[in-house]
């Protein structure tokens, strides 16, 4: 892939120490990419003894003292050098505005601050950043508070279990790689490959006809995950492929490799199961380093270009 043309930076809150204007440019620095901030606006409530809601006058005051903050914090960054612009989105339905708004933009990435959430509250909502990995076709990452400004190791999690679509899954999981390859080479950063298996329900009567299953469907998961690896240039030192659940396996290795940033697929929910199962919402939920996630119709839409 190639080098990063424009960087978009969403900010819910005017943060001069925002973790994600800060990675934006750090990259922007080594590939030449242009910077974009986009403040999302919404009114805060302030309530009294009376418990009366805002009205016209208080939203609109909230609404510029946020916009002058905003350009205030970009002002500061305009003697770097770098081509920077600035915008703040104030509306009812503030996420599908921003997602309709950076859809129209096509930036070569979106960057965010994480924001923690916990598991029962993906119960009964929908938190803003799993929001937007849904809503956008892109790429988008989620930097937490102390990440490092240039991230040195990368790590990409793919999936080689079954499918009914092979060929789809392959083709994704070589999207990731690549995705994650296009940011190692803005920050001269060192990359790893993940895949984890679970084989745990697999069972038998006869506990040697039990290790003869898990063996083949272990080795016919791990034959497209060396070939990804081959095909992709991956060094053999820098492939794991793993027992466990997915979720845990990369937390550890995340841990073990110092990782500064996860690369992960975005699988469209389907239903409670899928959105209690998936793996890049709950890892985004609660991020172990930066995650960059990548939807699949990145396929059809992402056209890098050539590195200078």
């Amino acid at each position: 892939m190639g080098q990063y043309r424009q960087l978009l930076v969403l900010l819910t809150e005017v943060d001069p120490h925002s973790a994600a204007l800060r990675r934006a440019l750090a990259l922007a620095h080594v590939s030449g990419a242009s910077v974009h901030v986009l403040g999302l606006f919404e009114p805060c409530e302030e309530h009294s003894l009376r418990e009366e809601r805002l009205n016209e006058a208080d939203i609109k005051r909230q609404r510029d003292h946020f916009h002058e903050q905003l350009a205030e914090l970009v002002e500061r960054h305009r003697g770097s050098g770098l081509a920077l612009t600035v915008d703040s989105l104030a509306a009812e339905d503030i996420r599908s505005q921003a997602i309709a708004y950076i859809t129209e933009m096509r930036p070569d990435m979106v960057i965010k601050d994480s924001e923690a959430t916990p598991a029962w509250v993906r119960l009964f909502s929908t938190p803003l950043d799993c929001a937007l990995m849904r809503g956008l076709e892109g790429v988008t990452q989620f930097v937490p508070a102390d990440a490092v400004s240039l991230p040195k190791r990368i790590l990409v999690a793919v999936d080689t279990s079954f499918t009914d679509d092979p060929e789809a899954q392959a083709a994704f999981n070589r999207e990731l790689v690549r995705a994650a390859q296009s940011l190692a080479l803005q920050c001269d950063g060192q990359l790893h490959l993940l895949s984890a298996y679970n084989l745990a329900g697999v069972f038998a009567s006869d506990m040697r006809v039990t290790q003869a299953w898990v063996d083949e469907m272990r080795r016919a998961q791990q034959e497209p995950f060396d070939a990804l690896a081959h095909a992709e240039g991956v060094p053999l030192d820098h492939r794991r492929f793993l027992e466990g659940g997915p979720v845990q396996v990369i937390r550890e290795q995340v841990a073990a490799l110092d990782v500064d940033v996860v690369v992960m697929g975005v699988v469209q929910p389907k239903g409670l199961d899928k959105l209690l199962g998936d793996t890049t919402e709950r890892i985004v939920s609660r991020p172990p380093c930066s995650v960059l996630a990548v939807h699949p119709h990145v396929l059809h839409t992402w056209e890098p270009q050539p590195c200078n």
